[in-house]
Order: C-alpha cells, then sequence, then structure tokens
C-alpha cells in the first residue's frame, strides 16, 4: 500500500512522504493525531500504543488472518504462557473486545463476519463499519487474510 503525505512550507504545499508502507504485521499504522500536534505525525517516527488516548486518532490498515490460523496462533502463544498477545485490549479467547474508540471501518476484502453481543452480520468488500464502543468479534471465515481499513477516535 503506497502512503502519500503532503505538508506546507514557505507557503507552497508539497509531498512530504511518498512511500510503501510496509504490511509486515498484522496491522499498519498509517497515521497518528496526538492532541499535542495538530497535524499529526509520521508513526514510524514515534511509537504508538493500539488504543488512543483520549484526543488522539490512529489510521491504520489491520489484517485479519483466517478464523483457524488465528485460533492455532493464539492457542501456541498461551501454551508458552503469553496472554492476549495482539492486542493490549482485554480479548477473551473467541476474540470478543470493546475499545474506547469510535471507529469507521472500511471493508477492503471480505466477505468479514462482524459478530455482536445479539447476532452477526456477514460484511463485504467495499461496506463500511461505524463502530460506536461497543463489544465485538471479526471473523474470517476465508483461507486468505482480509483487510480492514480502520480510523479510530478515543472517547473521552
Amino acid at each position: 500500500m503506497r502512503r502519500i503525505v503532503t505538508v506546507e512550507e514557505d507557503g507552497c504545499s508539497k509531498i512530504a512522504i511518498d512511500e510503501e508502507v510496509s504490511t509486515a504485521t498484522w496491522y499498519q499504522e498509517i497515521w497518528a493525531h496526538d492532541d499535542v500536534d495538530q497535524l499529526g505525525s509520521d508513526p514510524g517516527v514515534v511509537p504508538r500504543e493500539l488504543i488512543p488516548e483520549p484526543g488522539q486518532t490512529r489510521w491504520r490498515m489491520v489484517s485479519l488472518p483466517p478464523l483457524r490460523e488465528l485460533e492455532a496462533e493464539m492457542d501456541e502463544l498461551r501454551a508458552e504462557g503469553i496472554e492476549n498477545p495482539r492486542q493490549t485490549v482485554e480479548v477473551d479467547a473467541d476474540g470478543w473486545h470493546k475499545t474506547p474508540t469510535l471507529d469507521y471501518v472500511l471493508i477492503f476484502d471480505g466477505p468479514v463476519e462482524l459478530v455482536l453481543e445479539d447476532g452477526s452480520v456477514m460484511v463485504q468488500p467495499g461496506d463500511t463499519v461505524v463502530q460506536r464502543a461497543t463489544n465485538h468479534a471479526w471473523r474470517n471465515h476465508g483461507d486468505k487474510p482480509i483487510r480492514l481499513l480502520a480510523y479510530m477516535t478515543a472517547l473521552r
């Protein structure tokens, strides 16, 4: 995925960053905005927590592996005594989690199942989800990783 970031210098708009974004991890930070930095900063320069603090935002591409691969990976890591290796939020054995964020999600690949406490819905490529700090889980029933583009805004 290519990332282009603009900047204004000396009254002139120009390209500040034009690069391929690495997809080596299960999520790739595209941009980060902290309340102390009005325009945000390159996430490659500043370490970031998974969940933004109040006043902060995160824009990231998430790669969700097939459910059977994810379950096998989690079982293996738990057997080694490593709990919750993929996130810094409370996630149960079935992938349920809740973050104190308002998330705007665009489904790139799919289908993927969005599971909520009262049921689930299959979302397709091009579908969008507005996740309003609710308990949920994502399930990729396919045989290839799928990508979700997520913009997370921390709630106060």
